[in-house]
């Protein structure tokens, strides 16, 4: 075996400053040491790395996956059939958007892993990525933190043979898989709460919004659905009900407001919208252990949603990364959605863009204190 850790690919020098992230150009490095010819590449933080690995490598077979419908927009553009680069290389393209990892045998799995994210949805990755190894075949993990120790660690206990290798800003490893796991561990959770007098169960999994528990901004927007009815205990509306019988829940995890809304307006259909194909997985099972039939799924992550115009009311937890761009994307869908008179209701602690900017797109803007969030309600122009 060579060593790794002094080879680089023909012109590295050049290819990895395109590549923003540590992990991804750590991981440019080790290409020379990529024999496939089946490789797999998990990409949970961004696609750029796909074009250069291809570059470097034309002649392998690689299958990029990613449970993120926005990355996969981008990969379908830039390597899908009909794409620039589809006939640049000799080896096979398959792209997978989906909750799981492919169900196949790959000879090498590449893993560029991002320091802070979720532990949970790491292990699950690298367990599953393990299992879809062939025997002798090799698990190559970057992450960008120079002093981590939970990445080898992780290697060590499912992998008989890991080699390490230390960057100035990261660490590569690059683990042998000898034999099976003993035990294949799940990752998989169901919680319940109480919604009114009746008790609502959800499923989650690593990577899914509300995960394990009601997150305090969905809890808030459950709350929230009683500004619709007349008041009660202080929080809800003076005057007529609104009884909404289209509802649409953007970003809605793993299902908890969506079977809520399920609850509270029994007679309305529900659309439950999120670009991460694992949350509507698991709100497409919240609402089959509920035994409610209201809610339909959407994985999209542009904003579109079908028969624009017709909706009655938008509950949206954009979350806090992004710069405001899926915030923006949230107002922007209930732009088209809502039919005139239709109604918004956004959580969020970032109180003045939020009630600026829905101040410019709708009318009558409420700011409503709920725990320590603030619920904005509005009606469609």
């Amino acid at each position: 075996m060579t060593d790794f850790r002094k080879s680089l690919i023909p012109d590295a020098e050049l290819i990895p400053r395109t590549l923003k992230s540590v992990s991804d150009r750590i991981m440019l490095d080790l290409a020379g040491e990529l024999k496939g010819p089946n490789v797999l590449v998990l990409l949970t933080q961004g696609t750029t790395l796909a074009s250069a690995l291809r570059d470097a490598k034309p002649e392998l077979n690689f299958t990029f996956y990613t449970p993120e419908h926005f990355f996969w927009r981008t990969l379908n553009e830039y390597h899908g059939a009909g794409s620039n680069l589809s006939s640049a290389s000799t080896g096979k393209i398959t792209l997978v958007c989906a909750a799981d990892l492919p169900d196949q045998t790959f000879d090498e799995i590449l893993f560029p892993s991002l320091a802070g994210a979720s532990a949970e949805l790491g292990q699950e990755l690298l367990q599953s990525a393990h299992q879809r190894l062939r025997t002798g075949g090799r698990m190559f993990v970057t992450v960008n933190n120079s002093k981590d120790r939970w990445v080898q660690t992780q290697l060590k206990t499912m992998f008989s043979s890991t080699v390490v290798s230390k960057h100035k800003q990261g660490v590569a490893c690059i683990a042998t898989k000898s034999v099976q796991l003993k035990k294949v561990r799940g990752f998989r959770a169901r919680f319940a709460y109480r919604q009114g007098e009746r008790l609502i169960y959800c499923e989650s999994r690593p990577g899914v919004f509300c995960h394990r528990r009601v997150d305090g901004g969905a809890r808030a927007l459950i709350r929230s659905l009683s500004l619709l009815k007349p008041a009660a205990d202080g929080v809800g509306n003076p005057g007529s009900s609104f009884e909404p019988a289209r509802i649409i829940d953007m970003g809605c995890g793993s299902g908890a407001v969506s079977m809520a809304a399920a609850v509270e307006f029994p007679a309305a259909r529900i659309l439950a919208v999120d670009s991460d194909t694992r949350a509507v997985e698991c709100t497409a099972i919240s609402a089959t252990l509920n035994g409610i039939t209201s809610v339909e799924t959407l994985l999209t992550s542009d904003g579109a949603v079908p028969e624009p115009g017709t909706w009655d009311l938008l509950l949206g937890n954009p979350p806090y990364y992004s710069d405001f761009r899926i915030s923006e994307l949230f107002l922007q869908t209930a732009k088209t959605a809502l039919r005139p008179g239709g109604r918004i209701q956004i959580v969020t602690k970032l109180l003045e863009w939020h009630e600026a900017r829905m101040k410019q797109l709708f009318k009558q803007v409420t700011a409503n204190a709920i725990g320590e969030y603030t619920v904005f309600a509005a009606v469609q122009k």
